[in-house]
């Protein structure tokens, strides 16, 4: 369909900011940014990304779902950018038809006589659910005049409620709904031909029914390649939402089971399968607790064929990935619309044995920023560690994070292991370690009796690490603290404030053991991602708005002395670390 560039609202709303531009010139800013996501990562070099976005046929009048914002008095649209102003958006170019409808009716009614915060309009086979959102729950009478006067105004409302937000929240969508007219579900096909699905209020879907679609039969078209056929294939899909997509593989011929936390959803799953004869098994749980009763004992059948995950935008957890892995599909989808983490559990996932074949880009939500990526892991060894530095008696290798240096660390893999393998090293011996959370320099010796003279120039050289500490420390400083292995000491140097918070170079004292997290604890400005002395909100502000979720440290140089002269070895900053720098820049 050809599009013109341009709205006559673009110059403060934000809802579209590709807009302005010729529609091939968006899907290359969109192609551009899963690369500069994926070019942080050595380990998906041989990803099989693609360079091209598979664009959208229909690229206006398109959304199959609305949230927007009122000021009370007439405007209803989207808040302008880094403010509270309501930006009304009476032309937008986006909306389905029948929601276009509908918004212009409500906006005529404006204002009502209840505390509009907003409204969500879901397109579903016979109209358009609409929920009111309001802050606080309103006088009785007063919501049965606006009820009467919104179902004999508005076209196309085959459903109306009210959702009660929450003061403060930056959520628009509050946790209590009331239905007030309809049965709050409504049959919803994606395409003519596929099974229904029910579409709810407030419930999350994707906008493009088209490019769904399109999505839709890429992930089938896989696992039917994949696994030879769909027909009694055993299917998982973790964070299956409405079900659209566990349907129809069952409609397929697949054995799905569909895992969703938010237990209506599920039912209505049930529902939707029961009446049309399907064959899906719908479980109320979060994917690792899910996956925590599901887990094979080692040499057991795989207990599924293929699994399809996602998530939010904050990616799967370490814990998640690590028991996928342990699930040992033939087949892993992962669909995510934020390049930055799927990138990040990607390479995580190179470490557990499972490869990225390829990784396709999909417009979901044409002429805005988003993109989302549909990648295809399957079964493959572990890459070998990249050597930083190596010499007839030691060698340092980059620690990817998530791995412990030897197979007694508390992860499912070990630096060591991976050394051992994949360079041909079967003797090599562990001189430094780093934790699980850390990444950057790690050092070995090439036999063990190489192990004391290595040891030895470690504690008389100097080691720079690279963290992230909560709140604005000094320029510079030193932290004195006294163990029973005696006193230790941290330097510290700010190089820059970021979002609030500091980063620093540390140095520990040589000779003594490293206590960083000790250290910037005791002084109140823990490393970002310490559970032991940092603080949760910090923690999941970071992980839900930044992708963190480890510890912010890595070993970022060692200098020091060998028999074969004076040597400094730099690692550079691990890929996720990276990424919450420029997310962090990016404010």
């Amino acid at each position: 369909m050809p599009f013109e560039p341009g709205c006559a609202h673009a110059e403060r709303c934000p809802g579209c900011p590709l807009i302005q531009l010729p529609y091939a010139d968006g899907l290359a800013a969109k192609a551009a940014r899963l690369a500069r996501a994926f070019g942080r990562y050595p380990e998906l070099e041989q990803s099989g990304l693609a360079s091209v976005v598979v664009g959208a046929e229909s690229v206006t009048d398109y959304r199959t779902r609305a949230k927007l914002v009122s000021d009370g008095e007439g405007r209803l649209g989207l808040f302008a950018a880094g403010s509270h102003d309501v930006v009304d958006n009476p032309e937008c170019r986006v909306l389905s038809p029948k929601l276009a409808e509908v918004a212009r009716a409500l906006r005529a009614l404006l204002p009502l006589e209840i505390p509009l915060r907003g409204v969500d309009l879901r397109l579903c086979d016979r109209g358009v659910l609409v929920s009111l959102v309001v802050l606080g729950r309103p006088e009785p009478s007063a919501l049965g005049r606006v009820q009467a006067r919104v179902l004999q105004a508005l076209p196309h409302v085959v459903g109306l409620a009210v959702n009660i937000a929450q003061p403060g929240s930056v959520q628009l969508l509050g946790p209590e709904l009331e239905v007030l007219h309809g049965t709050g579900a409504e049959r919803h096909h994606l395409t003519l031909g596929a099974p229904w699905h029910y579409a709810s209020h407030g419930a999350f879907t994707q906008v493009h029914a088209g490019q769904t679609a399109r999505l839709h039969q890429r992930i089938e078209g896989s696992c039917a390649e994949r696994l030879g056929g769909l027909s009694g294939r055993r299917v998982l899909e973790l964070y299956a939402g409405s079900g659209a997509l566990a349907l129809r593989l069952a409609a397929r011929g697949a054995r799905v089971t569909a895992v969703e936390a938010f237990e209506p959803a599920v039912a209505r799953l049930r529902g939707a399968a029961q009446a049309q004869a399907l064959d899906v098994e719908a479980w109320v749980s979060d994917a690792e607790a899910f996956l925590a009763l599901s887990g094979q004992q080692p040499g057991a059948e795989a207990a599924f064929d293929a699994v399809l995950v996602n998530p939010p935008r904050r990616g799967l957890a370490p814990g998640v990935r690590a028991a996928l892995s342990r699930l040992a599909p033939k087949l892993l989808l992962y669909v995510s619309c934020e390049p930055e983490t799927l990138a990040r559990d990607l390479s995580h996932f190179a470490l557990l044995g499972l490869g990225t074949e390829q990784v396709a880009g999909f417009d979901m939500i044409p002429l805005s920023d988003a993109v989302e990526g549909l990648a295809r892991l399957e079964p493959r060894t572990p890459p070998a560690p990249r050597v930083l530095f190596e010499d007839a008696t030691c060698v340092a290798l980059y620690k990817l994070p998530f791995e412990a240096t030897t197979p007694a660390g508390g992860s499912d893999v070990s630096l060591l292991d991976r050394a051992r393998r994949g360079l041909a090293l079967s003797e090599l011996t562990p001189v430094q370690r780093l934790e699980v959370g850390t990444s950057g320099v790690c050092w070995f010796a090439r036999r063990p009796e190489h192990v004391a003279p290595l040891a030895q120039a470690l504690e008389r050289g100097a080691t720079t690490y690279l963290g992230l500490a909560r709140g604005i420390t000094h320029k510079k400083g030193k932290i004195a603290r006294r163990l029973r292995e005696g006193a230790t000491l941290t330097r510290y140097r700010r190089t820059s404030v970021l979002g609030g918070h500091s980063l620093l170079e540390l140095e520990p004292e040589p000779g003594s053991k490293p206590q960083l997290r000790g250290h910037l604890g005791s002084i109140g400005h823990p490393i970002i991602g310490d559970a032991r002395h940092g603080q949760a909100l910090t923690h999941r502000h970071f992980e839900h708005r930044h992708g963190l979720d480890r510890l912010f440290l890595h070993c970022a140089s060692s200098r020091l002395t060998l028999a074969s002269g004076p040597v400094e070895v730099q690692a550079a900053l691990a890929g996720d670390l990276a990424a919450v720098l420029a997310s962090l820049q990016a404010g």
